[in-house]
């Protein structure tokens, strides 16, 4: 491979297996198309094991909701994954953004948000039988177009595979995954329902001072009602939550397509609702129209994910699958970089 093929940039973040750099193709002519190079930061033999099955489960997505792999390649001699490159922001930033700004985000793009992520899932489903497992704020973008992108599966498995460890992060952790250390579609539901209520609220689901406490609360902790917290949450909605958020997976939407035909009743059945416009245009009003600005690079918030380790699996082979804390000692940090942009009040979304 020629050696000006890519062209590292400057780092994004650091994910739990390796770090995210945005880079550029190169071609003849002067041609040049953005990318993010995913390079594998440790020799661990699990993680590589991982990274390669990340490229091969990648290769065969082609969605609109998914954000897309171009390659495997060495580049600067190490082994990474060439994605595509998503101007946007995560709902990571989403959130902190209308934190900053004082108000909640609106109702309707909420659930907008969610149902695309729902049409993400399902075509994965369909097209690997993975699980994404990860289902979480940092892993949703939006496009500065209004598209919403499912990122990251860094740690995908075969649907109902029971493992020996516990990998995610714990406050978007289906119930089973910590009892039984297994997933399945529904275990994305139950993840993206979380997902869902802290967009609504602005406050995340389950949380608490030690990994052990968080993944107490998933299990058996009280789940509030969104309107208890945002009065603005309609009945509907919340029906939609109380079904992704059953802790008996046989009680959740079957698979994602159903829970994103829920979300679209709600949307649509009055004969109009939001579209990828409507969120382009409601982005646009609370970051602004700013290009990414390099030089906040170092300002990163920190969010944990739990990431398997070989010697931490054989040393708990042995231990009770119904463990409610993690067998695992590392918590490897994913370094999230915001995006500054001017701060606005959000203007009404436009249909």
């Amino acid at each position: 491979m020629s050696k000006t093929k890519y062209r590292i940039l400057h780092q994004l973040g650091a994910g739990g297996m390796g770090t995210v750099r945005k880079g550029l193709l190169l071609g003849q002519a002067g041609f040049q198309r953005p990318i993010v190079v995913k390079q594998l930061k440790t020799p661990e033999p699990e993680h590589l094991r991982l990274f390669v099955e990340e490229a091969r489960r990648y290769a065969v997505l082609d969605h609109e909701n998914i954000g897309r792999i171009f390659d495997f390649e060495r580049v600067d001699g190490e082994l990474c994954i060439v994605l595509e490159y998503i101007d946007g922001w995560s709902l990571v930033e989403y959130l902190e953004r209308h934190r900053g700004l004082g108000c909640l985000p609106d109702v309707e793009l909420s659930v907008f948000i969610a149902s695309r992520v729902c049409r993400g899932l399902q075509y994965v489903f369909e097209k690997a039988r993975i699980v994404h497992r990860d289902v979480s704020p940092s892993n949703v973008m939006m496009t500065t177009e209004g598209t919403v992108k499912l990122i990251d599966f860094g740690i995908a498995a075969p649907s109902g595979i029971r493992e020996s460890y516990l990998a995610g992060k714990p406050s978007y952790m289906a119930p089973e995954m910590v009892v039984e250390m297994r997933a399945d579609q529904r275990s994305d539901i139950f993840s993206l329902g979380a997902v869902l209520f802290e967009i609504l609220t602005g406050d995340r689901l389950f949380t608490g001072d030690t990994t052990a406490e968080v993944l107490e609360r998933v299990v058996s902790g009280d789940i509030p009602k969104a309107a208890s917290i945002n009065p603005a949450v309609p009945e509907a909605v919340e029906a939609i939550l109380a079904r992704a958020l059953e802790r008996q997976a046989g009680r959740r939407f079957v698979s994602a397509a159903a829970m994103g035909e829920a979300c679209e009743h709600f949307l649509y059945d009055k004969g109009y609702g939001p579209t990828n416009l409507t969120l382009k245009h409601y982005l646009a009003s609370i970051f602004g129209h700013g290009m990414e600005n390099e030089s906040a690079a170092d300002a990163r918030s920190l969010e944990p994910t739990l990431i398997p380790l070989r010697d931490e699996m054989e040393r708990n082979e042995d231990r009770e699958p119904t463990r409610v804390v993690s067998p695992l000692k590392k918590v490897i940090v994913r370094a999230v970089t915001p995006r500054p942009g001017a701060v606005r009040t959000p203007k009404a979304p436009k249909r």
